[in-house]
């Protein structure tokens, strides 16, 4: 009996170690929040004063953002059907990207707190007295005696080999080449180039119509399409070419040549906007979600004063955290959303002095913002 208890009892273990092993030992939860901004709220705005008060209330607000954009990310995975080992691999994707955000974002608020702490006017120590003292002379170190040179070995020339010569890159090498750079920089949007019949070369991504987002660096030699509202897959924003390569998320890139980073990257133009600065200082006026500095630094860039570094850095992290939103909802496009980060980096690019690419910016905000009837929408 007492041999028989000890195999049962053996076996009841060996089964539930089996169904142990056969459960996930983790799964995300919905609420992602103390993972992406546990143990980052800083210390110094725990008392908050009328001075540090603005600042926090931005940071609180734009943190919980982030939050909440990752929240809304891992529900949509939760929903989609995919293999656990899959699904865990993007949750956790999605996390230690918002995490990254947030850090950037209070980075960013200390910053800000330490430019404002250092204004103060440094005072330098006073010396004492000078004293006339006799100037004392160094001993001089003896020299070591110098070491006799070796002669020098003469190598007989030898046959050399002639160089290998590079084979011609291909149009489709060359896409794939343009397509990589950008899929590197952004890789979870899906891209496109094209060779046009007149030559030209043409590089797209499905996100909002055919916007690409800041931050991206175009590869140089190349365009993108003009401002408008557009519907279709890749091949219809490309329009007409005679060679097209595309990458989607997850696609493995190529180990082709790499692109010289000498040359000038490839220009977001769109058709000049007349009074630009005016025109984008009323649209940030009252615009519904936008944070207040965009207005005030949009009329300063339109009035041609000045703006601390602070305040454009500031800009910068709400920028990137309205594109980390953005991305998020994709292949889905929020239009509130999507204005509000084309307002923020119209902004962002004139005050950092890149007209053209706040012209880019904000002749996408016109299309965008127009109603079915043609004309523009109100933007308050």
């Amino acid at each position: 009996m007492a041999v028989f208890g000890r195999r049962s009892a053996r076996q009841r273990l060996k089964r539930a170690t089996e169904q142990a092993l056969s459960v996930p030992t983790f799964r995300m939860p919905d609420d992602c929040t103390p993972w992406v901004l546990g143990g980052l709220w800083p210390a110094v705005l725990d008392n908050v004063t009328p001075e540090t008060a603005p600042i926090a209330d931005y940071l609180k607000r734009d943190l919980q953002r982030i939050a909440d954009s990752a929240n809304h990310k891992l529900r949509i995975l939760h929903e989609t059907p995919m293999p656990d080992a899959v699904r865990a691999t993007e949750q956790n994707r999605v996390v230690d990207s918002a995490r990254a955000f947030a850090v950037q974002r209070v980075e960013s608020t200390m910053r800000q707190l330490h430019n404002q702490a250092v204004e103060a006017t440094q005072v330098l120590p006073s010396l004492g007295p000078h004293t006339d003292e006799p100037t004392r002379a160094m001993p001089r170190l003896p020299t070591p005696p110098a070491e006799e040179p070796a002669e020098p070995t003469v190598q007989e020339p030898g046959e050399q080999e002639p160089a290998e010569q590079a084979q011609p890159e291909t149009p489709e090498q060359r896409l794939r080449r343009m397509v990589d750079m950008l899929a590197r920089q952004e890789p979870g949007l899906r891209w496109a180039a094209g060779l046009r019949p007149d030559g030209t070369t043409v590089v797209v991504t499905d996100l909002a119509y055919g916007w690409v987002p800041p931050g991206i660096v175009l590869p140089p030699g190349t365009e993108v399409p003009a401002p408008e509202k557009r519907a279709g897959s890749l091949r219809a924003l490309l329009g007409v070419t005679e060679t097209a390569v595309r990458y989607n998320p997850g696609d493995p890139f190529t180990g082709g040549r790499a692109i010289d980073s000498g040359e000038a990257p490839g220009a977001m133009s769109a058709p000049e906007i007349d009074d630009l600065g005016w025109l984008l200082s009323e649209a940030t006026r009252w615009r519904e979600g936008l944070p207040r500095i965009t207005h005030t630094l949009a009329r300063a860039a339109a009035a041609g004063t000045g703006v601390v570094d602070a305040e454009l850095d500031v800009l910068r992290v709400h920028l990137d955290t309205a594109r980390y939103q953005l991305l998020s909802r994709y292949p889905a496009t929020d239009s509130a959303l999507l204005l509000n980060c084309l307002l923020l980096a119209a902004t962002t690019a004139l005050v950092a002095g890149d007209r053209d690419a706040a012209n880019y910016h904000f002749a996408w905000f016109i299309e965008c913002n127009r109603s079915p009837s043609g004309n523009a929408a109100h933007t308050s």
